[in-house]
């Protein structure tokens, strides 16, 4: 079973960690501009953002998320503007549970 606002593991590929539909402003810096972004879906191993420019996959990010300090991260996939980011340390499991009861500002 899924919690509220998560995504199921789509059949045939298997996923390291619970998806959480979010939808929350955040800041990614590309090498040393900054840019606003929207997070679309969250786990404890990496995010999907909307971006307002494109990216290359490869690419290394630096992630701000509310209520924590920047989080390196790798993209792993690119559709237009929406990227998918691997992050170099995962998310604690307890900092993931807090985020998803919205208690990360």
């Amino acid at each position: 079973m899924n919690a509220p606002g998560s995504y199921p593991t789509h059949p045939g590929r298997l996923r390291r960690s619970e998806r959480l539909g979010l939808h929350a402003n955040v800041q990614y810096r590309r090498s040393t501009v900054r840019m606003a972004g929207v997070t679309l879906d969250l786990s404890c191993h990496g995010v999907r953002l909307a971006a307002i420019e494109r990216m290359r996959v490869g690419e290394v990010l630096w992630i701000t998320l509310p209520g924590l300090p920047p989080r390196r991260a790798a993209v792993k996939w690119v559709d237009k503007f929406d990227v998918g980011c691997e992050f170099d340390k995962a998310l604690h499991p307890a900092v993931f549970d807090r985020i998803a009861a919205g208690e990360m500002d």
